[in-house]
C-alpha cells in the first residue's frame, strides 16, 4: 500500500470512525484506489503546485463525501457493540462476538439530531445544524462512564490497601501483573499535562492516607505504607514511559532498598589528638 493510500485510509477512518470504517472495508477500498488513481494523475498532468493542491483537495474532498454517503447508508442496517466496538446487522439484540446488549438505535439514527431531526453525518458528536449533542456520543459517554465503574467496582476486592483513585481519565484498566501487584490506568486523550497533574493529585492523597518514603534511597515516585507488618508500595517512577497522556501506576508488596525502617546512620566523628589522650 502507497504512502497516499495510507493517508486516505487514515482520513477515512477518522471520518467516519474506525469501526464503521471496517464494516465498509470493500467499499473504502474501492474508494480509496480510485482516489489515489485521481491524484496521482492530477499530478502527472500539471507541473504547477498549486493546481495539484487543488486536484490532491479536491479528490479528498470528493473521497471523504462519498465515504460519508455511503457510511451513513450502511449504518442504517447497523450497530455498534458498546463494549467491544465490533460491528453488527441491525436485527441483533445481543453482541454476537461478547454476549452484550447491543444498543436499540442503529448507528444512523444515533447520528439523527434530537432538536432538529438532521441526520448528520456518521461520527459526528454534535449536530452540524444547531449544536445538539447526538444521541450516539451521549450513549458513547455512558457506555464509556459504565465501563469505568465496572473496572471501579474492582477496586476493594483488588487494592483494599490503597486509597481508590478519584483523579479523572477515562478507558480505566487494573491489570493482575503477579500475585503480589496490579498495575492501573487511566487514559487522558492526547492530554499529558491533565495525566501528570492528575498523578501528583493521587499522590498527595497517598500521602494524605499515611503513604510515604522510605529505605535508603527515598523518593516520592516509590511511596509506602506498613499495614499488619506488610509493606505495601505505590510506584510511579515510570508511569508515563509508554504513553505521555496515561497514568500508569504499579501497585505491590515489597520492602524499599534498606528496609521500611531504615535510619541513616550518624556520620562518624573524627577523632583528633584530644580524644586520644583524653585531654
Amino acid at each position: 500500500m502507497s504512502f497516499l493510500e495510507r493517508a486516505i485510509r487514515r482520513g477515512v477512518s477518522d471520518a467516519v470512525g474506525k469501526a464503521i470504517g471496517k464494516a465498509i472495508e470493500p467499499t473504502v477500498t474501492d474508494l480509496t484506489n480510485k482516489a489515489a488513481n485521481a491524484i496521482d494523475q492530477s499530478v502527472q498532468n500539471t507541473e504547477r503546485q498549486a493546481v495539484r493542491s487543488s486536484g490532491l483537495e479536491g479528490a479528498m474532498a470528493n473521497l471523504e463525501r462519498s465515504v460519508q454517503g455511503y457510511a451513513t447508508e450502511a449504518a442504517k442496517n447497523m450497530k455498534i457493540c458498546p463494549s467491544c466496538n465490533k460491528p453488527t446487522t441491525a436485527d441483533k439484540k445481543f453482541c454476537p462476538d461478547c454476549g452484550s446488549l447491543l444498543p436499540e438505535q442503529t448507528v444512523a439514527q444515533g447520528a439523527v439530531c434530537p432538536g432538529c431531526a438532521k441526520q448528520n453525518a456518521i461520527g459526528t458528536k454534535f449536530c452540524t445544524d444547531c449544536g445538539t449533542k447526538l444521541p450516539a456520543t451521549i450513549a458513547e459517554e455512558q457506555a464509556l462512564a459504565d465501563r469505568n465503574a465496572a473496572v471501579m467496582a474492582q477496586w476493594d476486592a483488588k487494592l483494599p490497601q490503597y486509597p481508590k483513585w478519584t483523579c479523572g481519565g477515562d478507558e480505566i484498566f487494573i491489570n493482575d501483573y503477579d500475585e503480589n501487584g496490579y498495575g492501573f490506568e487511566a487514559s487522558f486523550r492526547d492530554n499529558p499535562q491533565a495525566a501528570r497533574r492528575a498523578v501528583e493529585q493521587y499522590r498527595q492523597i497517598l500521602l494524605q492516607n499515611g503513604f510515604r518514603q522510605a529505605g535508603q534511597y527515598p523518593c516520592i515516585d516509590q511511596l509506602f505504607k506498613r499495614i499488619d507488618g506488610v509493606v505495601y508500595n505505590v510506584d510511579t517512577e515510570h508511569c508515563f514511559e509508554g504513553d505521555p497522556d496515561t497514568a500508569c501506576i504499579y501497585f505491590c508488596v515489597r520492602e524499599p532498598y534498606g528496609g521500611f525502617d531504615y535510619v541513616k546512620p550518624e556520620p562518624k566523628k573524627k577523632t583528633g589528638w584530644k580524644d586520644l589522650f583524653g585531654l
